[in-house]
């Protein structure tokens, strides 16, 4: 029996490693190539927006949400970032049991209804429920679904596989705040956004129509599973993640504010929001093509220390040249972190069928880290009026949570006497 047709087949057994092991993986083809492109159409439409709402952030304060303080309305963003990942306890095993196109289908849907609420929004609350909730839990439900399809194609390629697909949120991070700064001005607040919908809905359609599966579905799964973190190597991992997504992502969540903030235009505070992501395009490319020859833990602990000292260096910044230069420096750099940790967690596992879980678990860990960043961030901004003690705590935050890392890949070197991790 062929793989494409036991694939097909509701299989209500799990695999043993050693059936694993013989189950081939192709590395390339149609099928799994068509499967990346349509997990980075996924990728532009979900962590694409995300990485873009500093536009609408900024947008908001001087419109609708005047009257509302930043670290205020930094909440719609930062529940965005905490479902997408929170959601991949449901949706993860989910994809595990089989269920990839209801997930993309109903995802898709739900994303598309809740731009539309968002369009038409103008309290506080009205944004939080469309925008912050409604577009997050969307986000969830399709995102690691979308990725988990890559790991049933690839082993060999696998990390190049997963930098490719990361990319398609540095792409979307690039031409959608562009785009929607000047759909602002030209047709208004609630044609953007339905113009953004009707693109959300399109990268959907790419995602159904061209991920698949190969591995047999499994069943009687729990949505959250905590057996995986009996693995102290996987679970130092996973924390150091999520300690480090309390930080790291200051200067894209406030990059935008902190450019008006210092003199640079407005129009060009907005356009360097698109510098970062388009230099972390490459930033999710290049580690990745490294992590394939020196294993993916340890370009994550690269590239996380590096962060962490350009966030203590971000308040230095403060010409427009000086904040052009290190928005493309800490995008190249950053840019890693997002497409390196899923082939991170997914190379601690030696069951390609639980990849969707472990994936999963972590997300869920790292959302409740995710949900507070911003906030914190903003709160610091607020209560001393100035960016530095936000640099220093996510400086502070990145470094806490490399040092983790450090000790994980302790672990996993001794276990596999391998520095190759």
């Amino acid at each position: 029996m062929s793989a494409d047709t036991l694939a097909e087949q509701p299989v209500d057994v799990d695999l043993d490693e050693k059936s694993l092991q013989e189950f081939d993986f192709p590395d390339g083809g149609v099928r799994a190539w068509g499967t990346v492109f349509g997990a980075f159409m996924v990728n532009f439409s979900c962590y694409g927006a995300i990485s873009s709402f500093g536009v609408f952030e900024e947008y908001y304060s001087a419109n609708q949400l005047k009257d509302q303080p930043l670290s205020t309305i930094s909440w719609i963003g930062s529940l965005q970032l905490s479902l997408i990942l929170l959601m991949g306890c449901v949706s993860g095993p989910l994809f595990d049991a089989g269920y990839l196109k209801s997930l993309i289908a109903s995802a898709g849907a739900l994303y598309v209804f809740c731009l539309f609420m968002t369009s038409i929004s103008t309290e506080l609350y009205q944004f939080v429920l469309s925008q912050g909730i409604g577009v997050g839990i969307a986000m969830g439900v399709i995102f690691s679904p979308c990725m988990s399809t890559i790991g049933h194609h690839f082993k060999k390629y696998r990390i190049i596989a997963f930098g490719i697909f990361a990319t398609g949120g540095s792409v979307g991070g690039t031409v959608i705040p562009i785009a929607m700064r000047r759909l602002f001005e030209e047709v208004g607040f609630k044609w953007a956004v339905r113009i953004l919908a009707f693109l959300v809905l399109f990268c959907t359609i790419c995602g159904f129509v061209c991920c698949t599966t190969r591995l047999p579905p499994r069943t009687g799964m729990r949505i959250v599973d905590f057996s995986v973190f009996q693995d102290r190597a996987y679970s130092l991992l996973v924390i150091g993640i999520a300690v480090v997504s309390l930080g790291i992502y200051a200067p894209v969540s406030y990059g935008v504010t902190y450019a008006i903030a210092h003199g640079v235009s407005e129009d060009l505070a907005f356009y360097s929001l698109s510098i970062l992501n388009a230099l972390s395009l490459v930033g999710r490319i290049i580690p990745n093509l490294i992590a394939q020859r020196t294993g993916p833990i340890n370009v994550l602990i690269t590239a996380c220390a590096l962060s962490g000292v350009l966030d203590f260096v971000w308040i230095t910044a403060q010409s427009t040249a000086g904040i052009l230069a290190f928005n493309g420096v800490f995008g190249f750099v950053s840019g890693a972190y997002v497409s390196i940790v899923p082939a991170s967690v997914a190379s601690l596992g030696t069951n390609p069928q639980d990849i969707g879980l472990r994936l999963g678990m972590s997300f869920f860990c790292a959302a409740f880290f995710w949900l507070a960043s911003a906030p914190i961030q903003g709160a610091l901004i607020k209560l001393h009026g100035t960016y530095w003690p936000a640099a220093v705590f996510s400086g502070s935050m990145v470094l806490t949570g490399v040092a983790m890392m450090l000790v994980a890949r302790t672990l996993v070197t001794r276990r596999t006497g391998r520095q190759r991790v």
